[in-house]
């Protein structure tokens, strides 16, 4: 190895070992599972590893890391230590260990037998066929959850299939075992940020990011409280998953608004912040929000009736606003948050389904 390999090798391994302790930290445990595959294969070539006997480690990458990696993107999420999971961590302990210690007879033995002779003996594309066989899982994987570190765990194994192609040697597989730790870094990296700052329900910014939002904000803006009516009765006639299902719809009308910004304040309450240039139209915005939740109309059964037929009742929602606006007698974010919510209790003590400006 030259210089260039030594530091892409030694990158390969360190990033994927960091991805890994992130994964770890943050309970990510199918991405636990697929950078321990990744880091150990980035040690069995890295001139930091262990002493192997000629092309071994490239052989037992291709041999056991594929499978392995395709069996993990299998597994549901469950926790680190549930059977599943322990079954593939022992795997790779197996594997390490084998070629690590096997003797010469034994590795050629293992080189001939199916289905790891297959690998064996037309090295670099089966091994690679699998591992983005393995991508393509957690790419639908993706659609699915839409969460970024499910896309980005296939776009590592992919650079991850394409470094065991035949044509890919030396430090070309190095840096692409870097590139691979670092893509599935930044995956978890973002997922870290949505378990701190998206509400996980809505889908919106959560109350820590409004927090945020506030102390930094400057200049006039106006702010908007808006609660769902009679939230609390729709949860208990037709259950809590029917009223998720009812902030779903609300907070994806709160996404949709132009030049505003939706947080979920918690429970059945949102917020809404504008900014300089939004201000002034704050008011025939929230009229055109609450008049179109109001037309909206949510298809669901009542979770107490008996009947089996499969058409559903169209069940309204509505919801109050209470609007401040930054002027001379309030000027601070906590003042605009006070006066917002007293707009918004006048809004509901006059009959719900309405805007109040304070």
């Amino acid at each position: 190895m030259n210089m260039t390999q030594d530091v892409w090798s030694l990158a390969a391994v360190l990033i994927n070992s960091a991805a890994l302790l992130l994964a770890l930290g943050f309970r990510r445990n199918r991405a636990v599972l697929l950078l321990a595959i990744l880091t150990t294969s980035a040690l069995a070539l890295s001139s930091a590893g262990p002493a192997l006997p000629t092309s071994r480690g490239l052989e037992a990458i291709r041999m056991f890391t594929p499978w392995l990696l395709l069996i993990a993107v299998a597994l549901p999420e469950r926790r680190l230590l549930a059977r599943r999971n322990l079954m593939v961590l022992g795997c790779l302990l197996l594997a390490t260990w084998l070629t690590l210690a096997a003797p010469a007879h034994v590795w050629s033995g293992l080189r001939d037998a199916l289905p790891l002779g297959l690998i064996a003996q037309a090295p670099g594309k089966p091994a690679a066929i699998l591992v983005l066989l393995a991508a393509l899982v957690c790419f639908l994987r993706g659609i699915s959850s839409r969460l970024m570190l499910d896309w980005m765990l296939g776009v590592a194994l992919v650079l991850t299939g394409i470094a065991l192609l035949p044509a890919v040697q030396g430090g070309a597989r190095n840096t692409l075992l870097a590139l691979a730790g670092a893509s599935a870094l930044i995956g978890i990296l973002h997922a870290s940020y949505r378990m701190a700052f998206v509400d996980g329900l809505a889908g919106l910014p959560n109350r820590r990011s409004l927090d945020e939002a506030l102390a930094r904000i400057s200049g006039d803006f106006a702010l908007a409280m808006v609660d769902i009516d009679h939230f609390k009765q729709f949860n208990d006639k037709y259950g809590h998953a029917i009223g998720d299902r009812a902030l779903r719809a609300v907070a994806a009308r709160l996404r949709n608004l132009r030049g505003v910004r939706a947080f979920r304040y918690g429970g059945e309450e949102f917020c809404l912040l504008f900014g300089a240039g939004q201000k002034r139209n704050a008011r025939e915005i929230c009229e055109n929000l609450r008049s179109e939740i109001a037309d909206m109309r949510l298809p669901i059964r009542s979770r107490n009736s008996k009947q089996k037929s499969t058409t559903r009742a169209l069940i309204r929602l509505t919801i109050s606003i209470g609007l401040a606006e930054r002027g001379a007698r309030l000027r601070s974010p906590t003042d605009m948050l006070v006066a917002a919510d007293k707009a918004l209790y006048k809004a509901k003590a006059g009959g719900r389904n309405r805007v109040v400006i304070l």
